[in-house]
């Protein structure tokens, strides 16, 4: 089974709200707007710290692109949850808090932190200051406070999701990510036989009504295909275009503050919330009962599903829709012509008249795009790599083993056997050849097959080869083993024009190990090169 880890642990919290309070300073500061003291002075008073730590803060982000792990508690010096004060004061502050602050008669803090070190100096207890009770108050729930101070329909209003329309002023203030089986049956690329239908991941702009991403695959949706979806959104898309021959606009790059989705089970992972809160974006869900939550990424599902319709091999809408057409037997795309067709028609659509908008999506995006505030340059393939599956780890002296599989690079020398823990290690489904290993320091660094002569091969291609060896009772080494079964395996479907359909899905999927989809070469996984040197650090990640 796949484990996220703890994305942010016991501090978590506390992190993302000093991130939340600083990202609007660190924005002015790398826009070289000098009066920033009216915000640091209000930064302060709301973190409880001072003004040369909150200057130190604010660096601190803007060097590390925002990261809201970077603001988290340094190992020297005290230990995060350090308690000062003793557990006789602690439930004094508790108690006040509770019969006093948290009433419909709504109180003032100062009076009730007067009333509290007048409690405590009656007892002879040391008396805290405001910034400690401040500090006992943000630890509750910010639901339950205003519940009790301005009733539940206060708190209903202020926290509930958003079940109204959808609004947004600027660009990338929301973004709504979703998949759909694509209408239509697509072929292999070696005999040109029908394979089945591959899904689309889609993720639109709402206030420019521009599609900002999209990932297509024969895999289900899955965490990998939302990871590859939003990195697409995110980067430039200069070289896609350019891999396409088009000189179409399309301006759409940079990471959206707020992401709506569905309930499904691949955007409730650990490994997705966590790094949604690691880059500062808002993740919000769609409210049960609330189909219009999601009307704008629906709409643009059923307009592009509307231009599938008229391709060969469509399957339409509906089994009525579809009527006596041979779905199968008119099949022509390949997956690699139909991710590039799919690009041309989200070009298309970015460039023609919105009903709602009155003008393009590219239009509305560059005439909003001015009034949007410079983001915080952070690192691509960070982002790309934190939204990968994940697992705990201990560095042992053969290596990190992961799905039986040993990993090595010379950076993990000094972390064998330690006693501190597991590290994250990420790794990419479709090749795993290569993984991603965060160690102490924020530094995260590419290990590689410890056994060279293993092939790439993707997770359920390794998996598909273990169930054989199994069934054939091969012995000796997982290792050897699946290097000498996954060369025959595709010698023989390299060779053979009588496969099943589900073998010649099987050979399309593998096809993406060698960078068969021209529109996808940008973003498919990570290709080992034989350069030599295992120890080269890919980037720097902070742990989360």
């Amino acid at each position: 089974m796949e484990s996220d880890g703890d994305e942010f642990g016991a501090n978590g919290a506390e992190t993302a709200r000093r991130a939340a309070v600083l990202r609007p300073l660190v924005r002015d500061y790398l826009a070289g707007i000098s009066s920033l003291e009216s915000g640091v002075r209000d930064a302060v008073w709301e973190l409880g710290v001072s003004r040369a730590t909150v200057w130190r803060w604010i660096r601190r982000l803007a060097e590390e692109g925002g990261r809201t792990s970077s603001l988290a508690p340094r190992k020297r010096g005290r230990r995060a949850g350090t308690v000062l004060v003793s557990r006789e004061v602690e439930v004094v502050i508790e108690e006040h808090l509770t019969r006093y602050y948290l009433r419909r008669e709504s109180p003032s803090l100062g009076r009730v932190v007067k009333e509290i070190r007048n409690a405590c100096g009656a007892l002879g207890l040391q008396m805290p200051t405001r910034r400690t009770v401040q500090r006992r108050l943000d630890a509750m729930d910010a639901r339950e406070v205003m519940k009790a101070r301005e009733g539940a329909k206060a708190a209903r209003h202020r926290f509930a999701p958003v079940t109204g329309s959808n609004r947004a002023e600027l660009p990338l203030d929301i973004v709504q990510i979703d998949h759909t089986p694509a209408d239509i049956i697509l072929v292999d690329s070696f005999e040109r036989k029908p394979i089945g239908r591959p899904w689309v991941t889609l993720a639109i702009d709402i206030a420019t009504r521009l599609v900002t991403g999209y990932h297509v695959s024969f895999e289900a949706p899955s965490r990998l295909s939302i990871a590859l979806c939003l990195t697409r959104a995110v980067a430039p898309k200069a070289e896609l275009l350019a891999d396409l021959e088009s000189k179409a606009e399309w301006p759409a790059q940079g990471k959206p503050r707020s992401i709506h989705v569905d309930n499904g089970s691949d955007f409730q992972s650990r490994v997705f919330k966590g790094a949604c809160a690691e880059w500062g974006i808002d993740l919000r869900y769609r409210p049960p009962g609330s189909p219009h939550f999601g009307g704008h990424i629906e709409r643009l599902i059923g307009t592009m599903m509307g231009a599938v319709h008229l391709l060969p091999g469509t399957t339409q809408s509906s089994v009525a829709a579809k009527g006596s057409y041979d779905a199968e037997a008119m099949a022509t795309m390949t997956l690699s012509e139909f991710d590039s067709w799919f690009a041309l028609e989200i070009c298309r659509y970015n460039n023609s008249i919105h009903s709602s908008l009155g003008c393009t999506p590219v239009a509305k995006w560059e005439a909003l795009s001015g009034e949007m505030a410079g983001d915080i340059p952070f690192d691509m393939e960070a982002f790309r790599v934190s939204f990968l599956p994940s697992e705990l780890r201990q560095v042992r002296r053969d290596g990190i083993h992961l799905f039986d599989l040993r990993y090595w690079s010379d950076a993990l020398a000094g972390h064998v056997d330690r006693k501190d823990g597991k590290v994250v290690v990420r790794y990419d489904p479709r090749n795993l050849s290569v993984i991603w290993v965060e160690l102490d320091g924020g530094r995260c660094i590419e290990a590689r097959y410890r056994n060279l002569e293993i092939p790439p091969v993707s997770l359920w291609e390794y998996r598909e080869a273990m169930k054989t060896a199994r069934t054939l009772g091969r012995t000796g080494s997982n290792e050897l083993v699946l290097a000498e079964l996954i060369r025959q395996q595709r010698q023989i479907e390299g060779e053979s024009r009588q496969l099943t359909k589900a073998e010649r899905r099987s050979r399309e999927r593998k096809g993406t190990l060698k960078g068969s989809s021209p529109a996808d070469s940008t973003f498919e996984g990570l290709r080992p090169v034989d350069t030599g040197d295992t120890s080269r650090p890919l980037f720097k990640v902070e742990r989360w």
